[in-house]
């Protein structure tokens, strides 16, 4: 079992046989394909496995992505939020809170972490044949060479990891609630408990009448990618927050390529690309890191119902679970969506008392109030 760096990966020639997580390390140490993302990467080779791993110090910028910096996931974003409300009557209570969270966090040192399998994602999906006899040498392996840093992983609910969760929780690792995630079982084929929703099938027939083409990743040109990073943009980050995710054509064009993101479009008769999805997938779950239209259109051209048909299907003819993410809540309920609670995991034993304090009454509010709230809100 080993860890390999950038400048390992960088020095090593190419081979066709390279997996894709060594590919995938490999595209984000040659140039910065997710703009707001501030992180080393390195590959975790177990001899059966291999795994991107990413490496933050807790010095990079105050707006790094969620998907590498704790600090943002649970209080970059409550500001976001507070922002929007536009109510400062109502919010600035919220705000000193935030921020006092967001000191004690600072203090804590949380950005100093290593998180394994960490494909810089909304979510993080998990081979369903790693063994979990790995974990020990893993925990081993990454507190001998990160003495200082928390270390864990992401993207774990009880639907799809609930014996990798169990097992790390034997280990020693702290459960940290992250947000409602949405699923659905596609596992029966045709016979998905999801097809006979009544929108589910408004949607279905909307796409059967629909005048777009659906292209695939392969036939796409650079103006085609360039678009939908521009349609992407308009829903992840003007419309819901500038702190997700900023992947750029290049980092689509070359997962296309590559092999770990796998694009559809929805060209329209004039030629205009107005829809987009891009599919990360393993041999068992599926999820879409990158979904985009114009929201400029009208709401009954129905663009996100297009988008998310295309999902359902290609979920259904795989015989796989879709991680839907979160957000839209109601929208995924009434197609069949179940709620499951998405966790990381973080190892801290080895830290100080007062980072290990910290984490721990992270995980005790999030449990305690969080997890309710998520469920009682359905968000």
């Amino acid at each position: 079992m080993k860890l390999l760096f950038e400048d390992q990966l960088l020095n090593q020639p190419t081979h066709p046989e390279d997996s894709i997580a060594h590919r995938y390390v490999r595209a984000c140490a040659e140039g910065a394909l997710i703009a707001n993302v501030c992180t080393r990467m390195a590959l975790l080779d177990t001899g059966a496995q291999q795994f991107p791993v990413s490496i933050t110090e807790g010095i990079e910028p105050g707006d790094n992505c969620y998907v590498v910096s704790p600090q943002t996931a649970y209080s970059g974003y409550a500001r976001e939020e507070l922002k929007r409300l536009g109510k400062p009557w109502l919010t600035w209570p919220l705000k000193l809170m935030t921020q006092g969270v967001d000191r004690l966090l600072s203090a804590a040192k949380v950005d100093k972490l290593v998180q394994v399998n960490n494909w810089l994602l909304s979510t993080n999906l998990y081979p369903a044949d790693w063994s979990v006899s790995d974990l020990p040498a893993i925990t081993e392996l990454l507190r001998r060479t990160f003495p200082d840093h928390g270390f864990g992983f992401r993207s774990l609910n009880d639907f799809s990891n609930q014996e990798l969760r169990q097992h790390l929780e034997t280990l020693g690792y702290l459960s940290i609630p992250s947000r409602q995630v949405y699923l659905f079982d596609g596992r029966a084929g045709a016979q998905a408990p999801f097809l006979k929703h009544h929108n589910t099938r408004l949607d279905a027939t909307l796409l059967r009448r629909s005048p777009y083409e659906v292209v695939p990743g392969t036939a796409l040109s650079d103006a085609d990618y360039q678009r939908i990073e521009h349609l992407y943009n308009l829903l992840y980050l003007d419309k819901y927050c500038t702190l997700n995710p900023h992947y750029s054509a290049q980092w689509m064009q070359r997962g296309q390529h590559e092999g770990w993101l796998e694009l559809r479009a929805l060209r329209s008769p004039e030629g205009r690309i107005d829809g987009a999805l891009g599919w990360f997938a393993n041999s068992t779950v599926i999820s879409t890191p990158i979904v985009g239209y114009d929201t400029s259109m009208p709401q009954r051209a129905g663009l996100y119902r297009l988008l998310t048909h295309l999902c359902l299907q290609e979920t259904v003819e795989r015989r796989q679970v879709l991680n839907f993410s979160s957000g839209a809540a109601e929208f995924k309920r009434l197609r069949g969506a179940q709620p499951q609670i998405e966790y990381s995991m973080i190892h801290v034993a080895h830290l100080s008392m007062g980072r290990r304090l910290v984490w721990t009454m992270l995980s005790r509010l999030l449990h305690g109030i969080g997890v309710p709230m998520m469920r009682k809100l359905k968000l």
